[in-house]
């Protein structure tokens, strides 16, 4: 029977992430998902590396901030191996938070009304607002590349199979079990997102929380190539991410509605008044798409990163809205943790053993 080194139940940004980090360390990966790579959470997010973000948990910041670090040597280093953009944009962000909050970075700057206007022209807020240095990108086409740079690396995968069970021999983890089959490993990771819980016999307590999305594209008369704006804006009621393409991304809700990936109208059409509010040449461009995905939520709403109580079994979950920015550093914490080296950071806010399905 054939034996990987490692095996990685879920293809996602986080999944994939890691078995193109193992794989450099010269592992045999195997990387399951149940559907195609990169097609649920990852494919409906915004890409915002929102390192500042003064909601950010106090015990995450110092993974937000190592992570953004890491992104532009991450996505060069990508698109050496797979020759595909993942449109890393460094323009930054402006954002509007309510009084009482303050973002939490180097090189956060306080921008007047009247600077806003000129740093950004198609704003219609008429007021101070903060200038972010952040990062944003594609997370589909950050997905793809990671796939393709996988994939050339050697990295194996079984799409289209459902991960049951971690099988289990002498109380260290030995492989997983489909429906099926049986595939073995000495080391699992479970990356499975929303439905990392379904796994037995210890799933990471993980629930979907669904975003809804909207992506307004020009108009088909539009004759000027001036894109409608150019840096990430942030308010309280929406969020707007352009992209090189002139596409621009609006969301998101966050709705407990179970695995219910279906939109909503009505929630399409507030998203799309609320951005036109902010930046009303929105208005005038046209709706493309519409999506929701289901972000991981853990109970406590921090990710779930370490060795559970079964050796050699370990998860990379429950990141929730920060899935995508924190792609880089837990590839890199979970790679260390496998191949035995010592960690910069406490994960102890992290562990999966705080859960007391776990402890």
């Amino acid at each position: 029977m054939q034996a990987w080194d490692a095996i990685v139940v879920g293809a996602g940004v986080i999944g994939l992430s890691l078995a193109r980090r193992l794989r450099q360390e010269g592992l045999r990966v195997l990387v399951f998902d149940k559907g195609e790579p990169g097609r649920e959470a990852s494919y409906a997010a915004g890409g915002m590396i929102a390192h500042c973000d003064p909601h950010l948990p106090d015990a995450l910041r110092p993974l937000a901030v190592a992570s953004a670090a890491m992104y532009p040597k991450f996505v060069r280093e990508l698109q050496d191996e797979s020759g595909e953009s993942s449109d890393l944009r460094y323009v930054g962000t402006i954002a509007y938070f309510a009084e009482d909050e303050r973002p939490i970075c180097e090189g956060v700057r306080t921008i007047g009304s009247d600077e806003v206007a000129n740093f950004q022209p198609g704003i219609a807020l008429n007021a101070p607002a903060y200038f972010l240095p952040e990062h944003s990108v594609d997370p589909r086409a950050l997905c793809s590349a990671l796939f393709t740079a996988a994939k050339h690396s050697g990295v194996d995968f079984v799409t289209g199979s459902v991960v049951t069970d971690v099988d289990a021999q002498n109380d260290h983890a030995a492989g997983v079990k489909t429906a099926h089959s049986k595939y073995s490993a000495g080391v699992v990771v479970n990356c499975a997102g929303a439905w990392a819980s379904q796994i037995q016999p210890i799933g990471a307590p993980t629930r979907p929380a669904k975003g809804q999305m909207v992506c307004v594209v020009p108009a088909p008369d539009e004759t000027s190539q001036d894109p409608a704006i150019q840096h990430v804006v942030r308010t309280p009621d929406i969020y707007i991410i352009p992209r090189s393409d002139r596409r621009i991304l609006l969301g998101a809700t966050v709705e407990d509605a179970g695995f219910d990936k279906r939109t909503d109208a009505d929630t399409i059409e507030k998203l799309y008044r609320a951005a036109a509010a902010v930046v009303p040449k929105i208005g005038g461009m046209r709706i493309h798409d519409a999506w929701a995905g289901l972000r991981p939520a853990s109970p406590d709403g921090l990710p779930i990163l370490g060795e559970t109580s079964l050796s050699g079994y370990f998860a990379a979950t429950g990141h929730y809205r920060d899935g995508i920015m924190l792609a880089p550093i837990t590839a890199e914490i979970l790679t260390n943790l496998i191949v035995g080296r010592e960690c910069n950071f406490d994960l102890a806010a992290f562990s999966p053993l705080r859960f007391p399905a776990e402890g």
